[in-house]
C-alpha cells in the first residue's frame, strides 16, 4: 500500500539526487535544489515502509512556461509527477499515476485534470492515455524551447 504525504526536506533532497539516463536526463534536477519542492504543492509517494517511490505536484506550480499565451485556465487542476529512476520501466507507472489522481480527486474535489509532458516522453504519454488523458494541444516550453503536449482528462 502506497502513501501520499506532504513533502519533507529529506524526500526533496533525495529527489534532487535522482539521475535519469538517456533522453530522460532532461528531467534531472540540480543536486541539493530542494526549495522548489517545499512550496506546499508537492507531495511524496512512498511505500508502506516510508521509502520514497515518486512525487506529485498539484496546481499552478505543475504548469510549464510556454511561448504560447493563455494556455492554462483554472478549469482544470494541473498535475506534475516524477517516478524514481530505478522504478521506471517496471510497469508500475499506471498504478502510481492513478493513485495520484485518486488522491487529488479526494483532496481537491475535482474531476478535471491537466498535465504537460515532453513530446519525446512516449513512455509517460502511453501511461497518461491509459489513464484516460488525451492530447489537447502542443506547446513550446519557453525555457528549454522543446515541444510539450498538454493533456486533459475528466474522470
Amino acid at each position: 500500500m502506497a502513501n501520499i504525504v506532504p513533502m519533507t526536506k529529506e524526500y526533496a533532497r533525495l529527489i534532487s539526487l535522482w539521475k535519469y539516463e538517456g533522453k530522460y536526463s532532461f528531467y534531472n534536477q540540480s543536486e541539493g535544489n530542494i526549495e522548489g519542492y517545499m512550496d506546499g504543492t508537492h507531495f511524496s509517494y512512498t511505500n508502506e515502509d516510508g521509502k520514497l517511490i515518486g512525487y506529485f505536484c498539484f496546481g499552478k506550480e505543475a504548469r510549464i512556461p510556454t511561448v504560447e499565451e493563455d494556455i492554462y485556465d483554472d478549469d482544470f487542476l494541473d498535475i506534475g509527477l516524477g517516478l524514481r529512476p530505478d522504478m521506471c520501466g517496471r510497469q508500475i507507472g499506471l498504478a502510481f499515476f492513478n493513485d495520484g489522481l485518486d488522491y487529488a480527486q479526494r483532496v481537491f474535489n475535482t474531476k478535471k485534470f491537466r498535465l504537460s509532458v515532453a513530446v519525446f516522453n512516449e513512455r509517460a504519454i502511453k501511461v497518461y492515455i491509459k489513464a484516460g488523458f488525451c492530447v489537447t494541444q502542443e506547446v513550446t516550453n519557453s525555457y528549454f524551447k522543446n515541444k510539450f503536449f498538454i493533456m486533459n482528462c475528466i474522470r
